[in-house]
C-alpha cells in the first residue's frame, strides 16, 4: 500500500513538472478608432497604473515601455501605438521561463497580458 501510494505522489509531482508553457501571445494591431495619439498614449498610461505593478514610461512618440514586477518576476513589452491602434509586445523576462527556441513563458504572462490589453480598451469605452 505504502509503495502504491508513493508510485501515485511520484507520477503527480512528474505531471505537475513536465506540464508545458503557452507560446508567448502578442497583443497585435489592437484597433481604437475615433482618438487621437495622445488619447491613446494616456489610455495605456491610465491603465497600466490602474493595473497593479506596471510601469509605463514613454521611449519617444508613438512607443511606450511596459514593465510588471511581482516578487522575484519581472517581464517588459514594447507598446507602439497610433491613433488607430496599439499593440502589447513581449520584450524580455526574469523568472517566467521564457524559451527563444520555442516562444514559450510562464502562462501568468499571457494573462497579465490580456489583463492590461482589457483594461486599455475599458479607457477608450468610458471615453
Amino acid at each position: 500500500m505504502k509503495k502504491l501510494i508513493f508510485m501515485l505522489l511520484l507520477a503527480s509531482v512528474w505531471a505537475v513538472g513536465c506540464r508545458t508553457l503557452p507560446p508567448v501571445h502578442n497583443i497585435e494591431r489592437q484597433t481604437v478608432p475615433g482618438h487621437n495619439q495622445q488619447e491613446v498614449e494616456q489610455a495605456i498610461i491610465e491603465a497600466g497604473m490602474k493595473a497593479r505593478g506596471w510601469q509605463i514610461s514613454k521611449v519617444k512618440d508613438g512607443l511606450l515601455l511596459g514593465t510588471f514586477t511581482i516578487r522575484a518576476h519581472q517581464f517588459t513589452v514594447e507598446i507602439p501605438y497610433t491613433a488607430d491602434e496599439y499593440s502589447i509586445i513581449y520584450k524580455d523576462s526574469e523568472n517566467l521561463k521564457y524559451n527563444a527556441k520555442k516562444n514559450t513563458i510562464h502562462p501568468r504572462y499571457n494573462r497579465t497580458v490580456a489583463n492590461f490589453a482589457r483594461a486599455i480598451n475599458q479607457k477608450f469605452l468610458k471615453q
